[in-house]
């Protein structure tokens, strides 16, 4: 199961996911997060993965299809709070993200 939860304030989109973002859910977070960010132009995505408690290669995909979306228009993306030892392993491994401790944090990192 998958909780999504989107916030748009100060020019970036704020994306708080809970719970679980695999094969089995990757289609429900394409479903909903993807018609935001391609039609409203938003360049600037933070994603909160504090409650994710699983990650796997194809969640790894749908964050990652996210990511070169924003980056073909000159933003940028930026996990935060990855307090998942297993996904934030996944994550380091890609080296194709932002990572910061907190949203406060990713704020700077956006320096807009």
């Amino acid at each position: 199961m998958l909780k999504i939860s989107m916030e748009f304030k100060k020019g970036i989109l704020f994306i708080r996911l809970d719970g679980v973002l695999t094969k089995e859910t990757k289609n429900q977070f394409n479903n909903e997060v993807l018609p935001v960010v391609l039609t409203s132009g938003i360049k600037y995505i933070v994603f909160n993965l504090d409650k994710v408690n699983l990650l796997d290669y194809y969640g790894l995909d749908a964050l990652l299809d996210i990511n070169e979306i924003v980056t073909k228009e000159s933003g940028k993306t930026t996990l935060c709070s990855l307090t998942n030892k297993e996904v934030k392993t996944l994550i380091d491994n890609t080296n194709m993200f932002y990572v910061t401790l907190s949203e406060l944090t990713a704020l700077g990192v956006m320096k807009i």
